[in-house]
C-alpha cells in the first residue's frame, strides 16, 4: 500500500523537545520574512551559519503554560516556550576576545546576556534582472519593456525611490514625493527614461502638496508591482538584490532613505519608517551587512494609522551611514552603552528584559535541513535533533514502500521514544530498556510486520544492554534506530553510555570519568548482521540507510549521532558533526558476497572492528560498517522446527467455538 509524507504525519507532536514560537514570531525567510505560522514545508529560511536553509516539516501543537518574552537591544522580542534553546553568550564571556556563542534553554537566560543574531553570509552579484511578460493585444499605448534590466547603480536608487513613494494602479506608475522634493521628481523622470527607455510625466499637485511621477506602462505596471508590491503594506526588495555585494546595495538603500527617510544633521540621526514588515526586515538585513545597526521600533495600529515599524540609525552607526551615502555631517559621538558587539559572524544584542506571560494556545516549530535553526527577528532559536530522525524515519518508510498498516514502531522510555505517536503506523511504547524484547515478540507473533525500533542510547546502551546483546545471538528481523546523543536527555542531561571519558556536558558536575561503549563493536560481536551509523542532521543520508536496514533480511542497527543542543550543545551541533564525522572511505568493504563463507564473514567483521578501533571521539565515520545477508534468522529456525507463529494459528472455528483446549494446561498446575 502507497503512503506519502503527509499520511504519515499524526495529529500528536512532541511537547517535551524545545524549539516552539507563539504564532505571530516573525521568522526570517527567503524571499521574504514573515510570521511562523504561514511558512510550509519547502520554504527557506536563515539559519544559524548566516545561509538560507529548506525547512523539510512544519509542526505544531497546544501549549498551555509560561512563555518567556525575550527582549534584546535594537531588534525588539521574541516569545517562546521555556525550555526553547537561544543562541547566546553569556556575559562573564563578552569579556573574551575569541566570543563563541552558546545554545542556552530560554529560562537559563539573564539580563545583561547577549543573543547572537548571524549576519547573512550569502552573496550573490547580478548583472541583470530578467524581464519576462504577456503582450497584450489590447493594450497599444504602451511601449513593449526591454529582455532585461541592468542592475546598477541607476537600477538600485530608481528601485530605492519606487519601494518608498511608488504604487500601481490603471496600467500606471506613480510615485509622490513631498512639494520641496522637486529634484527627486526629476531625478526619477531621468532614470525612467534612462533605465527603461520610457518617458515620464511630472505634475504639481499644490492642494495636496506634493509632486508626482507618472509612467504609462500596462507592462512596467505589471513588473514593479511583481518585484517591489503594489502597496505600502506589501512593498518589499526582491531576494537577489537583497543578497548583492553590501557596498552595491548601497544605491537602493540611498534611494529608500531619499525618499522615504530621514537624515538630520543638527540631531545626527537618521530613520526610515515603513508599515511593511516584510521590508523593514530587509532594510535591516541590508544596513546589517554594511556594518550598520539599526534601533527597530514597532508603533502599534491606531484608528486609520496603521501597524508601523521605524528603523533609526545613530551613534557611530550614522556616522557610517552618512559616509556610505556620501553626505556630509558633524560626527556623532559613539555610544558609551555597550549593548551590541559585531564580528564577522554574529551581532551580539544584549537582552534588555527576560518576563513571562501565561498562554493557552498553539505554537509552532520548524524542521530545517542541514543547521537545524532558523532566525526571529530578534534570536537564533534551534530545534531538537529528534525532528530530523522522525522525518527520516516517514522519508524511509515511503521509500522502502512499506505498508502503514502492517509497520509498527516501537519505542522505550526518553525523548526518542515518543516516536510512535508522532508516526501514523502502528505503535507500541513500552518499558524503559525493554523494547527489544517487545519487538521481537511483535515479529515473531506475526512475521508479516516490519517492526522498526526507535530508542535512546540510554534505554538501549544502558538499562537495555542486555538485551541489545542477546537480541544479536536470535538475528530476528526488527530494525534498530538508536538516538545517541551522549547523554540521558529527557531526565536532564546525565552521562549515558556512549558519552567519551573526559567529555564536561551541562548537567554533570566534571568531565565524565568512565570509558565509552562502543555500541557498534558490541553489536557486530554480539551476531547483527547490519551495523551502520549515520547523523540526524543529514535527514536524506539517514534516511537512504534506514531504507537499506529495513530491506535487510535480520537485525540491524543504525546508530543515529543525534544533536541535543540543551543538554550535550557543545558536541552535538551539526557544525561539530559536519568537521568531526566523515564518511567511510571509497574503498572501504565491510560488505560479506557469501554469508556461507566464513572466512569471507570473519575477514568483513574484522575489517569493521579495525575502523572502528582507528576512530577516537573527535574523528568518527558514518556509513554501514557490517553487512552480512545471512539466511539463518529466528524465524527461519522457527520455521524449520515447523513452529508456527500465533497469528497462523486458528484459535476459534467459524462460529467463534474455542478451539484452544487449555485443560491439560491446568491439570499440570494443580499442586
Amino acid at each position: 500500500m502507497a503512503t506519502d509524507i503527509k499520511n504519515l504525519t499524526s495529529n500528536e507532536f512532541n511537547d517535551w523537545c524545545p524549539g516552539c514560537l507563539l504564532p505571530d514570531n516573525t521568522i526570517i525567510g527567503n524571499p521574504s520574512a514573515k510570521a511562523i505560522q504561514e511558512f510550509k514545508v519547502g520554504d527557506k529560511v536563515l539559519g544559524s551559519d548566516g545561509y538560507f536553509h529548506r525547512i523539510n516539516e512544519v509542526m505544531s501543537h497546544i501549549h498551555k503554560g509560561k512563555i518567556y518574552r525575550l527582549k534584546v537591544a535594537y531588534f525588539g522580542e521574541t516569545t517562546l516556550t521555556h525550555e526553547h534553546p537561544v543562541l547566546a553568550v553569556k556575559a562573564s564571556e563578552m569579556k573574551n576576545r575569541d566570543i563563541q556563542p552558546e545554545w542556552f534553554e530560554a529560562e537559563k537566560l539573564e539580563v545583561g546576556d547577549y543573543v547572537a543574531y548571524p549576519i547573512v553570509k550569502l552573496t550573490k552579484d547580478i548583472k541583470y534582472l530578467p524581464i519576462s511578460y504577456n503582450k497584450k493585444s489590447k493594450d497599444t499605448r504602451s511601449k513593449e519593456p526591454l529582455k532585461k534590466v541592468n542592475v546598477d547603480k541607476d537600477f538600485l536608487r530608481l528601485a530605492g525611490y519606487y519601494i518608498a513613494e511608488g504604487n500601481t494602479h490603471n496600467r500606471e506608475i506613480e510615485l509622490t514625493f513631498g512639494k520641496d522634493e522637486e529634484d527627486l521628481a526629476l531625478d526619477t523622470k531621468r532614470l525612467f527614461n534612462k533605465v527603461f527607455n520610457l518617458d515620464a510625466t511630472i505634475k504639481s499637485r499644490k492642494e495636496k502638496g506634493s509632486i508626482e511621477v507618472h509612467v504609462y506602462s500596462s507592462y512596467l505596471a505589471e513588473i514593479f508591482s511583481n518585484w517591489f508590491g503594489e502597496y505600502a503594506e506589501n512593498k518589499k526588495i526582491p531576494h537577489e538584490l537583497v543578497l548583492l555585494p553590501a557596498e552595491k546595495s548601497l544605491s537602493l538603500l540611498f534611494g529608500l532613505w531619499k525618499g522615504d527617510g530621514f537624515i538630520n544633521t543638527k540631531s545626527l540621526r537618521a530613520g526610515y519608517k515603513t508599515i511593511s514588515p516584510i521590508l523593514k526586515e530587509q532594510i535591516k538585513m541590508l544596513l546589517l551587512r554594511n556594518g550598520i545597526i539599526p534601533y527597530v521600533y514597532e508603533q502599534s495600529a491606531q484608528g486609520i494609522h496603521k501597524k508601523s515599524y521605524s528603523l533609526e540609525v545613530k551613534n557611530q552607526h550614522y556616522n557610517k551611514l552618512v559616509e556610505a551615502f556620501g553626505i556630509k555631517s558633524k560626527k556623532a559621538n559613539a555610544s558609551t552603552n555597550v549593548i551590541s558587539v559585531m564580528d564577522d559572524n554574529y551581532l551580539y544584542l544584549r537582552i534588555r528584559s527576560l518576563d513571562t506571560f501565561d498562554y493557552n494556545g498553539p505554537v509552532f516549530n520548524f524542521e530545517v535541513a542541514d543547521v537545524n535553526s532558523y532566525v526571529s527577528n530578534s534570536a537564533t532559536l534551534h530545534n531538537c535533533g529528534d525532528s530530523g530522525i522522525v522525518l527520516a524515519v516517514k522519508n524511509a518508510i515511503v521509500k522502502a514502500n512499506l505498508d502503514p498498516h502492517k509497520t509498527v514502531i516501537v519505542s522505550g522510555i526518553g525523548c526518542s521514544s515518543k516516536l510512535p505517536h508522532l508516526v501514523n503506523v502502528n505503535g507500541v511504547h513500552t518499558l524503559h530498556g525493554r523494547p527489544i524484547p517487545f519487538a521481537e515478540g511483535i515479529k515473531l507473533a506475526n512475521p508479516d510486520l516490519t517492526v522498526l525500533l526507535d530508542s535512546g542510547d540510554g534505554d538501549t546502551y544502558g538499562i537495555g544492554v542486555g538485551h541489545f546483546i542477546s537480541a544479536g545471538r536470535r538475528n530476528t528481523d526488527i530494525k534498530l534506530f538508536i538516538h545517541d546523543n551522549g547523554v540521558y536527555s529527557l531526565t536532564k542531561g546525565q552521562a549515558s553510555p556512549t558519552l567519551p571519558e573526559g567529555r564536561k556536558t551541562k548537567s554533570i558536575p566534571g568531565p565524565n570519568i568512565n570509558g565509552a561503549l562502543s555500541p557498534l563493536s558490541l553489536a557486530i560481536m554480539s551476531g547483527y548482521n547490519f551495523v551502520a551509523r549515520a547523523q540526524s542532521f543529514k535527514v536524506n543520508e539517514l534516511a537512504d540507510i534506514m531504507v537499506k536496514a529495513i530491506q535487510h533480511k535480520g537485525l540491524a542497527l543504525v546508530d543515529i549521532m543525534q544533536g541535543c543542543p540543551t543538554y550535550n550543545p557543545e558536541f552535538t551541533a551539526a557544525p561539530w558533526f559536519n568537521a568531526h564525522l566523515k564518511a567511510l572511505p571509497q574503498d572501504y568493504d565491510g560488505y560479506v558476497k557469501d554469508p556461507s563463507n566464513k572466512e569471507e564473514v570473519n575477514e568483513k567483521k574484522l575489517n569493521a572492528i579495525k575502523m572502528l578501533l582507528s576512530e577516537d571521539p573527535d574523528n568518527m565515520h558514518t556509513g554501514i560498517f557490517f553487512q552480512n545477508e545471512d539466511p539463518d534468522t529466528f524465524e527461519s529456525r522457527l520455521e524449520a522446527r515447523k513452529i508456527p507463529s500465533p497469528v497462523s494459528q486458528k484459535i476459534a472455528d467459524e462460529n467463534g467455538n474455542s478451539l484452544t483446549d487449555i485443560e491439560p494446561l491446568l491439570k499440570g498446575l494443580e499442586v
